[in-house]
């Protein structure tokens, strides 16, 4: 652990040369100890945080693309099925939650 926690301080400090970015890194690594002491699922996060920005900049551009006209992303039928099975899933729990019957 030592070793590892030594590599993650150099990566750090290596890419802009700055303790700045090792006390982001402290405090990241302090908020995912917080989150999986919790029940956080700490993966989910990290996705999000790393992918995040490289989607929306590319939803942006297909939009602009598209002509601002969302519909686009399900004009093909592979992702037309892909999108109404996402939104299934989405909606899953509460369909589940007025088709299950209530228990007193």
């Amino acid at each position: 652990m030592p070793v590892i926690l030594l590599f993650c301080v150099v990566g750090a400090f290596a890419i802009n040369n700055s303790v700045f970015d090792v006390g982001v890194m402290v405090a990241f690594g302090l908020l995912a100890y917080f989150m999986e002491a919790n029940g956080f699922p700490i993966a989910p996060t990290i996705l999000g945080v790393v992918l995040g920005s490289m989607l929306e900049q590319h939803v942006v551009s297909s939009l602009i693309k598209a002509g601002g006209d969302p519909t686009a992303f399900f004009e093909r039928p592979i992702s037309a099925a892909l999108g109404a099975a996402t939104i299934l899933l989405w909606m899953s729990p509460v369909v589940m939650r007025l088709i299950r019957p209530r228990s007193a």
